[in-house]
């Protein structure tokens, strides 16, 4: 009801209004209200950013270029009648390598698509909390000067209470200032001048268990090699090749094996740490999931004491708090299983995503 304009508002009225002002769905949300107070933002959702990243960014146009490359001569070695056995193997290796290398560059390209964009995101997130975190703390100085007042509190309470809020202000101002730096860095990824924002991002595909690894550049080179220097103990082994070229060919074949050894152990170890990083995140992304929808229960219920007169409207915007912590720290829980995954398809040479498919 409309009070008459002569009437000063009640203390319940000015209470439903600040209620109303700290509800989580009476201001804008998060990107709109970003956006208004930026109007030349663009909001990109996290495959929007892959996708410009994979299309606009130079690490995948180089490798293309590579690949298309090596391609064509591979047609001319193939279409020569008088190449020789190795330069034809040179050939096909390093068509083959291309291709691997491109396949490697597509996930890169991901991977750093979603680590600016969900730095960004993040950023986002952290400014909806620390504003919230502000008002709780000026509330705070609030009740201090209140109770200093009445006698019921000190000055270094109040002191106490002012050094929080300066605090709570100080992080927010970092936080603000880092957006536009976040949002730098996504532009440069995504090969797009401009000012953005980041988009929430989509439910994460579920890990698969087991990744193997698949057709990692480093591997394929090591592969390569061996069976380069395989060829070269053929052609060798031979009665009209001296020993000795034979005897070389052959421990160039052994080192080659070895450094092919080494290598698949360190990027299965590497692999093996990004899979167990991708499994704690899924489990980490699921109890923050659960850990908001009880933040939410228990502020759904506090409102409803508040209503009854049992708690009181500054134990309310605690509760809220609780919830606008859980929420963060599911948006940061959500940002690192992306972060994840993406590294997860980096690690193993094949897309973990679903975002770097052509």
């Amino acid at each position: 009801m409309t009070l008459p304009q002569h009437r000063s508002r009640s203390p319940h009225s000015q209470l439903l209004a600040l209620l109303f002002a700290l509800l989580p769905g009476a201001s804008l949300p998060l990107d709109a209200a970003q956006a208004a107070s930026s109007p030349t933002s663009s909001t990109l959702t996290l495959p929007a950013s892959a996708r410009l990243a994979l299309s606009q960014g130079s690490t995948v146009s180089d490798a293309v270029a590579g690949a298309a490359s090596a391609t064509s001569t591979l047609k001319a070695v193939q279409a020569d009648a008088s190449t020789l056995a190795a330069a034809l193997l040179a050939a096909e290796q390093a068509s083959v390598l291309a291709q691997a290398n491109l396949t490697q560059a597509r996930l890169t390209a991901v991977q750093n698509a979603v680590g600016a964009h969900t730095a960004l995101y993040q950023t986002q997130s952290q400014i909806d909390l620390q504003q919230l975190q502000v008002q709780v703390d000026q509330k705070a100085v609030q009740v201090a000067q209140v109770k200093l007042s009445t006698k019921n509190g000190t000055a270094l309470d109040l002191q106490t209470a002012q050094n929080t809020l300066n605090s709570s202000r100080q992080v927010l101002a970092a936080a603000q200032a880092s957006v536009a730096v976040n949002s730098q860095k996504l532009a440069n990824v995504i090969g797009k001048p401009g000012s953005y924002l980041a988009g929430t991002p989509p439910t994460p595909p579920r890990v698969r268990p087991g990744v193997t690894l698949g057709t990692l550049p480093a591997l394929v080179k090591d592969q390569q090699a061996v069976a380069a220097a395989a060829l070269a103990v053929k052609l060798a082994d031979n009665e009209f090749t001296a020993r000795v070229t034979l005897d070389q060919a052959r421990t160039t074949l052994s080192s080659a094996q070895s450094t092919l050894a080494t290598d698949q152990k360190t990027f299965q170890t590497a692999l093996l740490s990004a899979q167990s990083t991708a499994d704690s995140s899924q489990a980490s992304y699921g109890a923050a999931i659960s850990a908001e929808a009880n933040a939410l229960a228990g502020y759904n219920q506090d409102t409803v004491r508040l209503q009854s007169g049992t708690i009181s409207s500054v134990a309310l915007l605690q509760s809220q708090l609780a919830l606008k912590k859980a929420q963060y720290a599911r948006a940061q829980a959500l940002a690192a299983l992306w972060q994840a995954l993406a590294a997860l398809g980096s690690a193993s040479g094949s897309d973990a995503t679903g975002l770097a498919t052509p």
